[in-house]
This record gives structure tokens, C-alpha cells and sequence, in this order.
């Protein structure tokens, strides 16, 4: 996911699942696992967080991602939202640095015996 989709409309829809999970669950730690690349520049990202009926907190929460862009704001979603959960950040969730996301790809096997 690119940076600048954190706090879009999509984004709140999936703020919101992920809460409602980890607190009807009772999941004592919600681990979150960004594979967050740079923005790109595009327009792309800029949907309202309200386009999704999603829960007025869970709202803000989007609202604070998109203000301040930074991944840490993720951590402050339990506290948003009233859960007991925690949140822990997997390997500080550091936006990749790649060329892009074909870099990712396994390579392609040229035949294979016979």
C-alpha cells in the first residue's frame, strides 16, 4: 500500500473491520503488518475516510492518519476506539524502500527438466 491511502475511505472501512475483530475477539495485541511504499505522487489516496459508514471514531482515527502521515498514528487506534487491545507495529512497519513492487515477484523457473 502506498502512504498515501493511509486514512482514505478504504482505509476506513479496514480500521474499522480490524477494530471490531480484535475487540469482539478479545485479542490481548492487534500486530500490524504494512507493506508501506513511498507515495507516488498521483491523486490516488485522497478519498474522504467518511465515504465509509464507518464509526465517528473510527472516522477521527482516519482523519489524524491523513493529517499527520505518519504509521505511528496506528498505534493511538485502540485508544480511539475505546479497546483494551494494544497494537504492536511488526519490525516498526519502516516504509520499503524499493525501485517497485515487481522487485517483490519471485523470478520466473525456465523449464524444469526434461
Amino acid at each position: 500500500m502506498k502512504l498515501q491511502y493511509l486514512g482514505d475511505s478504504k482505509d476506513s472501512f479496514k480500521w474499522d473491520y480490524h477494530d471490531f475483530l480484535a475487540s469482539e475477539l478479545n485479542y490481548p495485541v492487534f500486530n500490524v503488518v504494512l507493506m508501506m511504499t513511498p507515495d507516488d505522487g498521483g491523486n490516488d489516496g485522497k478519498s474522504n475516510p467518511s465515504l465509509f459508514p464507518a464509526r465517528a471514531e473510527i472516522i477521527e482515527f482516519c482523519q489524524d492518519l491523513r493529517e499527520n502521515r505518519s504509521i505511528e498514528t496506528i498505534m493511538s487506534l485502540p485508544a480511539k476506539s475505546g479497546a483494551s487491545y494494544g497494537v504492536r507495529l511488526h519490525n516498526d512497519s519502516k516504509i520499503m524502500d524499493i525501485p517497485s513492487r515487481g522487485a517483490l515477484k519471485a523470478p520466473r523457473f525456465r523449464g524444469h527438466g526434461g
